[in-house]
């Protein structure tokens, strides 16, 4: 699934525009044979965590710097899942059973929940489909019956937009909040908004250095001009933050990961936009030079009283298994010396390609340093 074009800038993310499934549609007959053999080799190692059946989790709460859960301190640990194209499904938002299984075997406690709405949508038809909720309604309530959380992105709603040619950041995001936040969840019955389950609701995390973006839309064809400034963005996350809170539930709400944060051009008033007094705690992705500027984020968010979360990291197979792993393990130490309330890589799943940003038991190395880093 397509995300927002994002311009490569150096030393702030990655290379490339999309994330995971970059090889395209001419390698999925071959990746929908070598997932099968990774299925295969789930239980190579460690034990799950969880249980079906467990006991639903408690709701999450802001505790200090700290994230809490049924009375307790609760780190995030966990991952971003979503199928890449791949076919038979095995895990990813169609298959809700591999997705959990897969979730246990790594030992996470969060799956975090993206890329479920059709971007290439009509803003004011796609982002209310009933078959794609209820496959999130379902994900939701498997998660919660193992005894995981849900962190549920709603960036989805951003592409529609931006492919549409709209600003994103001066649109009126109201009534989609409130159809998220009081929609009841067809499996459990209960309101998204004061689901024990959903751990956070992620707004629209990593947007673009401020300024103006001439694109030609990948839906429609146009050619797209869209500016936003610093003040537009920073309102934009004031007044959808609040627009959540005020619809009375008790899920937190947060702005998503911010990135960019490294570069002095980037134009993101990150410091006012981390003391929104809606937004329920700090959250940063981890790329290219956002890990050795992650401190910053720490040392501002403590000082005033507020978790850190990083909602993504990751890297790719094609760096080879044993190097990707080492790199997890420093990413792991280095986040948890700075005392972050959670964190989460990008992403979880079958597929094997070079260019694939997914862990999964046929990367074993990876996988193993993920099992070993649960808290």
């Amino acid at each position: 699934m397509r995300r927002i074009d994002k311009p490569a800038v150096t030393g702030s993310r990655r290379a490339g525009a999309g994330r995971s499934g970059r090889c395209g549609r001419l390698t999925m007959l071959f990746l929908s044979v070598v997932t099968v053999a990774a299925a295969a080799a789930v239980g190579v190692v460690g034990q799950p965590t969880g249980a079906a059946g467990a006991a639903s989790p408690a709701g999450v709460s802001v505790c200090g710097t700290a994230l809490c859960a049924g009375g307790s301190t609760w780190s995030m640990y966990g991952a971003t899942v979503y199928n890449p194209g791949l076919v038979p499904y095995l895990s990813g938002i169609k298959d809700r059973k591999g997705t959990v299984a897969l979730a246990r075997q790594a030992h996470l406690n969060t799956i975090r929940v993206t890329n479920y709405l059709n971007v290439d949508g009509k803003p004011s038809t796609a982002p209310y489909s009933r078959s794609a909720w209820r496959r999130v309604d379902v994900m939701i309530a498997a998660a919660g019956a193992a005894g995981m959380h849900v962190d549920l992105g709603l960036s989805d709603y951003r592409q529609m937009l931006w492919d549409r040619c709209d600003d994103p950041y001066s649109a009126n995001w109201s009534t989609f909040l409130s159809f998220v936040a009081n929609r009841v969840n067809t499996v459990t019955h209960v309101a998204y908004k004061d689901d024990p389950t959903i751990a956070f609701v992620s707004l629209a995390g990593e947007p673009r250095p401020v300024g103006t973006y001439q694109y030609r839309s990948s839906t429609t064809g146009r050619l797209c001009t869209v500016t936003y400034s610093t003040a537009e963005l920073t309102n934009f996350y004031a007044s959808a933050t609040a627009g959540w809170k005020s619809q009375g539930g008790s899920v937190l709400i947060n702005t998503g990961g911010l990135s960019y944060l490294d570069l002095s051009s980037s134009g993101i008033d990150w410091k006012t936009i981390f003391s929104l007094p809606a937004n329920a705690f700090c959250d940063i992705k981890t790329y290219g030079g956002m890990l050795a500027w992650a401190p910053t984020a720490t040392a501002y968010c403590q000082s005033i009283g507020k978790p850190v979360v990083v909602e993504e990291f990751g890297w790719t197979q094609g760096m080879g298994d044993a190097a990707r792993a080492q790199s997890f393990a420093t990413m792991y130490t280095r986040l948890r010396a700075l005392h972050v309330a959670g964190m989460a890589f990008w992403n979880l799943g079958y597929q094997l390609a070079p260019t694939s940003y997914e862990v999964n038991p046929s990367t074993p190395d990876t996988f193993a340093t993920v099992v070993a880093n649960a808290p």
